[in-house]
């Protein structure tokens, strides 16, 4: 597609509109054909500021899961004061745009049985597909907490929950149409890499995206061309999911402008939202009762046998600060350390961060922690959006090297105080 084409596709006025329709509230940036990034924070108000970042040579354009009051401001110190709400975004990121289609269905089918009917759907103009479900759908509190304040720990705790939720019927479904072998072959895997002892591994066909869920991350607008196959972030009807083809994303075939995260029933995901806290408790609160029947803590196990996720944190850091604390915090408090240690170890952890958080926070953080009385473990060692994410995992032979044998780092240290 070339640069005149490109420039007279976002030309289009009902285009246009759309895009900023899309932007408003949210970071907004073009994307080059080589999926760089224009200059961030920035934001789209104007139909000219669409057509200088094309002419700039921008093929795409990603907006933000998060509301911002003034998405201007996003990147300044304390900016996620600024957050207004958040948008859930499945991606549903798949080798096969059939495989992708089943997946659509089988999550559309969860969600209506959790109350959620006003979901929206558009093909993402690369293979797979996106579900989208606005902010006004959810509570606008959880446990005292207003929702806004709490991405993306609500959306990963939804993700993760509905993953469990869908796995035997998402593999199901698929097997209904294809073979395990016809199943890899289209997702360029080998057999035994989507193989588990209990059948096929969906996930490993069609993924719901993890780094997504994630802060200040950015997914294509509806009417964005794809950086590289240039074929649109097309919304559609659910009626037009199962005869969807790729080539009817092709620009020039684009003929009406349909609405991406538009009406909901203010709470129609309540449901949701409280299955998907309760199942993310559960899960962790099992994950204690384990460790605790297999050891108890005469005294707090020190750091020096912490995996290398933990010293990596501890060196200080320039970015997952806020997350960070969050994993030292449940994996300190489950080792057996008391509460003012553990305080005055990350206040002198913080000292080593660039930027540093405000005292206050870290004090608040604890605070909250001490007063939920029970510890849960930090988030497990492939939970999506934490150590991968900033780059602190480095996995050892005793972690398992690349096959991250190793389910959590509470779990890495009692290996080791064992060996000890």
């Amino acid at each position: 597609m070339s640069f005149r084409d490109i420039y007279a596709y976002y030309s289009r006025e009902d285009v246009q509109d759309a895009l900023l329709r899309a932007s408003k509230n949210r970071e907004v940036v073009g994307v080059f054909k080589d999926g760089a990034f224009s200059t961030r924070p920035n934001t789209l108000v104007y139909r000219k500021d669409i057509s200088t970042l094309v002419k700039n040579g921008a093929v795409a354009f990603h907006g933000s899961l998060e509301r911002w009051s003034n998405p201007m401001s996003v990147g300044s110190q304390n900016y996620e004061l600024g957050r207004t709400g958040w948008d859930l975004i499945l991606d549903l990121d798949c080798e096969s745009t059939e495989h992708g289609k089943v997946g659509v269905r089988v999550f559309l089918n969860a969600l209506k049985k959790h109350g959620v009917k006003n979901v929206s759907v558009k093909f993402t103009g690369g293979t797979g597909f996106h579900l989208g479900i606005p902010y006004e759908a959810f509570a606008e509190d959880v446990d005292y907490r207003p929702i806004s304040e709490q991405y993306p720990d609500i959306a990963r705790n939804i993700v993760g929950y509905l993953r469990e939720f869908v796995r035997q019927n998402f593999e199901k479904e698929l097997l209904k149409k294809w073979s395990v072998e016809e199943l890899a072959g289209h997702a360029g895997k080998p057999v035994g890499e989507i193989m588990t002892e209990d059948g096929v591994d969906p996930f490993k066909i069609v993924d719901v995206d993890p780094v997504l869920i994630s802060p200040r991350h950015l997914f294509r607008l509806p009417y964005s061309l794809h950086e590289k196959s240039h074929l649109v972030s097309l919304p559609l009807r659910r009626d037009e999911i199962e005869h969807f083809r790729k080539e009817d994303a092709s620009p020039d075939k684009v003929r009406f402008i349909r609405p991406f995260l538009g009406k909901c029933e203010p709470g129609e995901a309540d449901m949701l939202i409280t299955e998907a806290v309760d199942w993310s408790v559960k899960n962790r609160k099992e994950a204690v009762k384990r460790a605790k029947r297999e050891f108890v803590f005469k005294k707090p196990v020190p750091v020096e046998l912490a995996p290398p996720c933990v010293h990596n944190i501890m060196k200080g850091l320039p970015d997952g600060k806020k997350r960070s604390l969050l994993i030292m915090i449940n994996y300190l408090s489950s080792l057996g350390w008391k509460w003012e240690d553990i305080t005055e170890t990350l206040l002198k952890w913080n000292e080593k961060n660039r930027p540093q958080l405000k005292e206050n926070y870290i004090r608040g953080q604890i605070r909250w922690h001490m007063n939920r009385k029970k510890s849960l473990p930090p988030p497990n060692c492939i939970s999506p959006g934490y150590y991968e994410s900033f780059k602190v995992c480095t996995p050892d032979k005793l972690c398992g090297g690349s096959k991250k044998t190793i389910k959590n780092p509470v779990n890495y240290a009692i290996r080791k105080l064992r060996k000890k």
